[in-house]
């Protein structure tokens, strides 16, 4: 049962990191476009990503059982390379750029855009674990985007609530790119046996 627990833990840690962007593009469309349609909007990406994540391991599963460990490699690489542009200095600030009455399906695709360093940890970390592990995974995710949600709607109200914090946050996401990356192609060997 812990061994559950801490792989969805560890889904939903993923989860939050690589939205901390979606969480400052959040934050602004809340004040912009209203607060409501701008969560709605996330919460809707987030269930595409997830959806997508999970069809994608299971798709995995079926095609190629043994090589779906060997996934981990898009996390690591994308991690790298986001640790290389963060240390050179030439990552490039994205902000949201809606109008204010915005509806509900461009805010959604604005977060789907946003979430594809979601999709490369989660897809990779889902297909790589056995099914009951996945759905401790997929719970994980799913908690984490209803947790980053409730931040949203309650950080739209309150003074302390800032992009610069979810910036200084996001330094962490090729780290934890890396990791999960690293995580899955280690465990990708047992598989193999």
């Amino acid at each position: 049962m812990l061994d559950f627990v801490l792989f969805g833990l560890s889904a939903f840690i993923a989860q939050i990191l690589t939205n901390l962007d979606n969480l400052a593009a959040l934050l602004a469309l809340s004040l912009v476009s209203g607060a409501k349609r701008a969560v709605f909007g996330f919460l809707l990406a987030q269930g595409v990503v997830i959806s997508a994540a999970l069809l994608l391991a299971l798709g995995v599963e079926d095609v190629v059982p043994h090589w779906a460990g060997y996934l981990g490699l898009i996390p690591l690489s994308l991690g790298i390379l986001a640790l290389i542009r963060q240390r050179r200095g030439t990552e490039t600030e994205t902000h949201a750029n809606l109008d204010t009455g915005a509806s509900v399906i461009m805010v959604t695709l604005l977060f789907i855009s946003l979430s594809m360093d979601t999709f490369a940890v989660l897809a990779p970390l889902l297909a790589d674990s056995a099914p009951t592990f996945r759905t401790a995974g997929v719970i994980g995710a799913v908690l984490a985007a209803l947790g980053l949600a409730t931040v949203a709607l309650l950080g739209a109200k309150a003074p302390f609530m800032s992009g610069t914090l979810a910036r200084r946050l996001e330094r962490l996401v090729p780290y934890v790119m890396i990791c999960a990356g690293l995580y899955i192609l280690s465990n990708s060997w047992t598989d193999a046996i």
